[in-house]
């Protein structure tokens, strides 16, 4: 259509109103009070933001002139057409990658109608005539899978009729009291201060110690959050207090961090649905502003009936969130802020979206939070859901596991594959393993596609990076492997749902070493597990060649790469190329590079293999995705750094988009 042409002229400057614009009252709408000429004639563009809280558009217009002789010609088709003005106006649905532009039509008789024709003799000329158009029924003709955002509105087939267009206004929906709150003035711990509600409805008290926000109205909200805005004047601060607790003295966002950074940042935590108080007590800064909302965007991907392939690719390129819900304190009990990183929230997710990444990856460490028989606590995996819920609710396709149950050296580990296959032992690991994907597949039964599961990760005999077949243990190592992933595939199409036995699922070999892999396949000890579901297998592998390079410590250290050295970007093509000519869908979930003030050069690793993942895909005909891990840590020289973003305060660094450019650039 030749919106289609045209848009792509004006999408900055829609642009520029989203960034700028929440809400266009009734009578500023764009495109009334205007006449409109000729078949396809913009009248006016209203995205999602703008339109929210709505539930339908109202046109009222009139004709000045019809077509003189009732004809037009259809570009699209090449055919001359007769005039129906039942389709007087389309409105356009499309997604926020601009695709879609999917139609519904309107005229006098109203929505979608088609029969009986309506000519110029069933009109008058100057007779005001009105239409309600319904939004969700405009919207629900999106075919692109994703979620709309936003609505074009043009004339449609009405060949060189002249339609005035008086008005364009929107029909509310009911309005619920808004629950959003922000409350500013000083305040700093020890000292004290005042705070004063200066939008919406709360009522805040200060003490020397806290600040206490009660009484406020959070119903209908999805995800309650709270951003709390600081200055800190000196610095560095050990381990201060930045903590969100609920009024009786319960913690809800348990937070010590160590502040290196002078000026004004903004914590984030979500709130409990149910909420309606809570204490604030942030140590060393000024507290300035505190902003209740509902962070809640509401664009999960619906997606189904896809191979293993297309959702591969669509989780390109990926990020893995490190450090988080893998995070295991000293004592082996799983610890979402053990290292160092604040709880997750739906803030970060949009970040790590805005950096062009289009999935994520959240490795989930279990632990003290599973029994021996696999029975997951339910807070925890209350927890789970909740962050799931917060990276699909922006977008992003998500892969979970179960990460450091397996992990070398972790206190707790119970997924241990040096343990005699077929023994009592490893039967009950087995059977441990498969109830807990039971559970956590009936969690997410109603989830589709766009949620994905990998069974385990890195697992490998204790001290062994990567297995050679001569060596005894590599049998045994590897049908203990199978067997697990074998487990896997059938506990979680075994909830017997639909969504389950269309989910993809991503296995891997020893220790998710590609040459170990490759060993594995080729002695013919391992093979992807048998499956009820058809093409719905991925295979993983990470990739930190050179590790004196990606890691240091006990692999020497440096802090170059040379792109066409021995482990430059021909090894990385290589590497993925030949076992990506296995066929099967490949999944590079982890791959980075520790930062030792050498960005430029990690920059150029990290392009260098997201090209060689795209080439080895091209090469074979497979599909090839990757994810960088990134654990939090930032900075340019942090110890074991590969942080892109700063966790504490939900802010890209420059680091952080230096290489993610990089990433999305050669993806």
């Amino acid at each position: 259509m030749k919106l289609r042409k045209l848009f792509s002229l004006f999408a900055s400057a829609v642009m520029t109103v989203f960034a700028l614009t929440s809400v266009i009252s009734a009578s500023a709408l764009e495109g009334e009070g205007q006449a409109y000429e000729g078949n396809a004639a913009i009248i006016g563009s209203y995205l999602t933001s703008q339109y929210f809280g709505n539930t339908a558009f109202e046109v009222n217009f009139y004709y000045e002139s019809f077509d003189p002789d009732g004809t037009y010609w259809d570009e699209e088709t090449g055919e001359l057409k007769t005039i129906d003005y039942n389709d007087t106006f389309q409105f356009l649905v499309f997604d926020q990658d601009w695709q879609g532009w999917d139609k519904t039509i309107a005229g006098p008789q109203g929505v979608n109608v088609t029969q009986p024709p309506l000519t110029a003799d069933d009109l008058s000329l100057f007779t005001p005539y009105s239409v309600t158009v319904d939004i969700a029924t405009i919207e629900s003709e999106l075919s692109t899978g994703f979620d709309p955002f936003g609505i074009n509105l043009q004339l449609g087939g009405v060949g060189d009729t002249i339609v005035y267009v008086e008005s364009i206004s929107y029909v509310q929906g009911e309005v619920e009291e808004s629950g959003e709150v922000t409350i500013t003035g000083e305040w700093q711990f020890n000292e004290g201060g005042t705070m004063e509600v200066v939008n919406g409805s709360a009522y805040v008290s200060t003490s020397e110690y806290d600040i206490v926000v009660s009484n406020f109205l959070t119903e209908g909200f999805v995800n309650p959050t709270v951003d709390v805005t600081v200055t800190y004047e000196t610095a560095p601060k050990d381990f201060v207090q930045a903590e969100i607790q609920t009024l009786d003295g319960g913690v809800i966002n348990p937070y010590y961090p160590k502040v290196n950074v002078t000026g004004t940042y903004t914590y984030t935590t979500e709130l409990p649905i149910d909420n309606n108080g809570f204490v604030a007590i942030y140590h060393g800064c000024v507290v300035s502003e505190i902003h209740i909302y509902d962070n809640h965007e509401g664009h999960a991907p619906i997606v189904s009936e896809k191979t293993a392939s297309t959702i591969n690719n669509k989780l390109q390129p990926g990020y893995t969130l490190g450090n988080a819900l893998d995070a295991v304190d000293k004592k082996g009990e799983v610890d979402e802020t053990a290292y160092g990183n604040p709880p997750v929230t739906e803030k970060l997710f949009q970040e790590i979206k805005s950096l062009g990444f289009k999935s994520v990856k959240i490795p989930i460490t279990y632990l003290n939070k599973v029994n021996e028989d696999g029975d997951i606590d339910d807070d925890y995996l209350d927890r789970i859901q909740t962050v799931v819920d917060r990276a699909l609710d922006t977008g992003l396709y998500v892969v979970i596991n179960i990460h450091n149950d397996g992990g070398e050296g972790v206190e707790g580990k119970w997924i241990d594959i040096s343990l005699q296959h077929g023994s009592a032992e490893f039967n009950a690991v087995v059977n441990k393993f498969s109830n807990m994907w039971s559970e956590i597949a009936t969690r997410f039964k109603d989830y589709n596609q766009a949620l994905v599961f990998e069974d385990m990760n890195e697992v490998m005999v204790e001290g062994a990076n990567s297995i050679d077949p001569t060596n005894p243990e590599f049998y045994n190592a590897y049908s203990n492997i199978t067997e697990l992933n074998q487990a896997f595939v059938n506990a979680v199409r075994g909830t017997g749902d639909d969504a389950n036995d269309d989910r993809c699922l991503i296995v891997p070999g020893y220790n998710d070493n590609i040459d170990s892999t490759l060993a594995g396949f080729d002695s013919g000890v391992f093979n992807m597990p048998k499956d009820t579901s058809t093409d719905r297998q991925m295979l993983s592998v990470h990739y930190y060649d050179p590790p004196a390079f990606t890691l240091g410590g006990e692999y020497g250290d440096t802090s170059e790469w040379d792109m066409y050295g021995e482990f430059g970007i021909g090894h990385m093509v290589q590497q993925l190329g030949k076992i990506a000519e296995y066929g099967i869908p490949l999944y590079l979930g982890e791959y980075s590079a520790y930062f030792k003030d050498n960005i430029p050069t990690v920059t150029k690793y990290v392009g260098a293999l997201n090209a060689a993942a795209r080439f080895a895909g091209e090469i074979t005909g497979n599909s090839v995705s990757t994810s960088y891990w990134d654990n939090g840590v930032i900075g340019i020289n942090d110890i074991d750094g590969t942080g892109l973003i700063d966790r504490m305060f939900n802010l890209i660094t420059p680091t952080g988009y230096t290489i993610s450019e990089a990433i999305v650039k050669n993806s």
